[in-house]
């Protein structure tokens, strides 16, 4: 793994982490817990402990088919972002910086370079014995951050906290017509846009909210 880099320049392995931790924000935390408690990782940033565990992933085997379909969906999305031209990966030799191809990103030559952080100017080698030119590949962060905000993320699941804030604004949408019209305002506010609010949390809300005329109980039916 590449430890340094110049400054405003990201790792493409540090890269992979934090756009799994961005987009597949809720598969990424079950990964995270998941792993084996290691010396130090209090001390550890968030995106070092992403960049760990996709390294060398201390999960158990029913959950490393889960790690592995994150990891192989982010480099597929960052290559897709580096052939469209939106992302430009770069590596420097002893004379000065140089910028790869986005067309390089679409051929099979460019399977595996994105997790290994390096980049073969003129090819990987063949055999081990063979020592080719390689370099460390780099993303600008700039870059990179401005469009890891731009792309759309998965929705995480609402968190049972939330379930107060959820009736709440049920109370304020209790003007519309009806059930469905609420829950479909409720998931564009704006506070509740980064949750995937299923029916069940709708519904768990809906509960703690005073009956409005409509069908009745049962106990009122039998009266």
């Amino acid at each position: 793994m590449i430890d340094f880099g110049p400054d405003g320049y990201l790792a493409t392995v540090k890269a992979i982490a934090a756009a799994a931790r961005r987009w597949f924000a809720d598969r990424f935390a079950t990964l995270e817990n998941a792993a084996v408690s290691q010396q130090g990782r209090e001390l550890e940033s968030p995106i070092e402990k992403a960049v760990r565990i996709f390294s060398q992933p201390p999960i158990p085997d029913d959950l490393r088919k889960a790690f592995e379909e994150i990891k192989n969906e982010t480099v597929h999305r960052l290559r897709n972002l580096l052939h469209q031209g939106k992302l430009h990966g770069y590596y420097f030799d002893n004379d000065r910086r140089h910028t790869i191809s986005r067309e390089f990103w679409a051929t099979a030559e460019a399977d595996g370079v994105l997790e290994l952080g390096v980049y073969w100017p003129f090819g990987r080698p063949s055999r081990v014995y063979e020592q080719w030119p390689n370099y460390a590949l780099f993303l600008v962060q700039s870059e990179f951050d401005t469009l890891l905000s731009a792309e759309p993320t998965e929705k995480r699941s609402l968190p049972r906290s939330k379930i107060s804030d959820l009736v709440a604004a049920l109370r304020e949408l209790g003007g519309l017509p009806n059930r469905q019209a609420q829950y479909q305002a409720l998931s564009e506010l704006p506070q509740f846009r980064e949750f995937k609010i299923t029916r069940a949390d709708f519904r768990a809300a809906a509960r703690h909210l005073p009956r409005t005329g409509g069908r009745k109980s049962r106990q009122e039916s039998r009266r």
